[in-house]
């Protein structure tokens, strides 16, 4: 059996680990799988001999979500999590369009809402048909702008019969749309089908818009929990000076073999694990066992990556390279320990599976009833309050 973990490209609920969870276990030749939306990562167990990383991201594609197999298995950065700085970029630039938007939208609704009922606050500002095709040239930009993500989660829902929180926001908002739409552009057939004048294009800009500020403090709190991985990587030597045929050659430190003749001048970092078998030195190994006193080092003894060499010229036999060595041990370890979940995370994870389809079905009962029972307007409204949850952040 192998083992691996591997990034997971378009996670950001709980519902979606969940689902690209199913999806990996029910590929034959998969033996195991867990997967955690904080690192974003899927740590598989399967047969190699029965299965493939490609046929086991095929079947994850299917739902919308894909694993990053691009990376060796051997590099030390592919223990890294980070959450891709150009697509912290994009949400950032999207916020900071939207948000004030929304914002100043979002105060509008309270205003005209208490203004019905609190007699000595003024009427709203502007004519409400004035208001409509602003909400409704802002709604556009917002929805087809901005909501390609909860657009496209329509139709895979519509394929694979599995929903997610993206899935709520994409019908509630297309549905509050299109309704506003039809009563701005056909004002007489709406009456003359007695259906309430109120739009919602409102609600879509600010829901839309929350949303993505939860989406962007959601991806720059995730950017911020590898800090700590960050800094041990910071510790490993991107070359390293080996000795060839009898010449001294500077290599990247992912050319390095087991087996390597080794060359470290003073004040150089230890590129990989090893034995000395020439020279003597003293190490700083505080960065791998806390101890601030460099400790002596001679012939057949263990010199370990990421530490430093202080005095000697020594060189040593590589013993472990890439993934094997001691520093990426330890940062798998630290990896492995934030991807780990509790027994409460497995069981948040078993209802936040229900919880999606639950939400949806009571939705689309509530607007069944609210229908037949004549009001259109709270039919719709059914729709639109299934996202509330997603408000929330979770």
């Amino acid at each position: 059996m192998t083992k691996t973990t591997l990034p997971v490209i378009g996670m950001d609920c709980a519902s979606c680990s969940n689902i690209v969870n199913r999806a990996i276990k029910k590929t034959p030749g998969v033996t195991g799988s867990e997967v955690n939306l904080a690192t974003e990562k899927a740590n598989i167990e399967f047969d190699e001999t029965a299965v493939s990383l490609d046929q086991i991201n095929d079947n994850v594609k299917k739902f919308g979500y894909s694993l990053d197999t691009s990376n060796g298995a051997g590099k030390v950065e592919d223990h890294m999590h980070h959450t891709p700085i150009e697509h912290l970029d994009i949400l950032k630039k999207q916020v900071e369009f939207l948000f004030p938007i929304s914002l100043l939208v979002f105060f509008l609704m309270v205003y005209d809402a208490l203004s019905q009922y609190i007699l000595v606050l003024p009427p709203f500002p502007f004519p409400m048909l004035v208001f409509n095709f602003l909400s409704l040239t802002l709604a556009s930009i917002t929805l087809f702008a901005f909501g390609g993500e909860f657009l496209s989660a329509i139709p895979r829902f519509a394929k694979t019969r599995v929903a997610n929180m993206d899935t709520l926001i994409g019908i509630g908002t297309v549905i509050a749309y299109l309704y506003s739409l039809f009563i701005i552009l056909f004002p007489t057939l709406a009456t003359t089908l007695d259906l309430p004048e109120t739009t919602y294009f409102d609600v879509v800009i600010v829901v839309i818009g929350f949303i993505k500020f939860g989406k962007y403090l959601e991806a720059n709190s995730k950017q911020k929990t590898g800090e700590a991985i960050k800094k041990l990587l910071g510790l490993t030597a991107k070359v390293a000076l080996v000795e060839r045929k009898g010449k001294e050659l500077e290599v990247p430190i992912t050319e390095v073999v087991v087996g390597d003749v080794v060359i470290v001048k003073p004040g150089a970092k230890i590129p990989v694990d090893g034995k000395i078998i020439e020279g003597t030195t003293s190490i700083d190994e505080s960065m791998i066992t806390g101890e601030p006193i460099p400790v002596d080092k001679a012939l057949g003894e263990l010199v370990t990556s990421g530490t430093i060499n202080m005095q000697g010229y020594i060189k040593f036999r590589a013993e472990k390279v890439g993934s094997d060595t001691l520093l990426s041990q330890i940062i798998k370890m630290v990896e492995t320990a934030q991807g780990s979940k509790a027994p409460i995370e497995k069981l948040a994870d078993t209802v936040s599976a229900y919880f999606v389809p639950a939400v949806l079905a009571l939705s689309v009962l509530s607007f069944i009833i609210w229908f037949a029972l004549g009001d259109l307007s709270l039919a719709i409204s059914a729709f639109v309050l299934a996202k509330v949850p997603k408000m929330g952040f979770l």
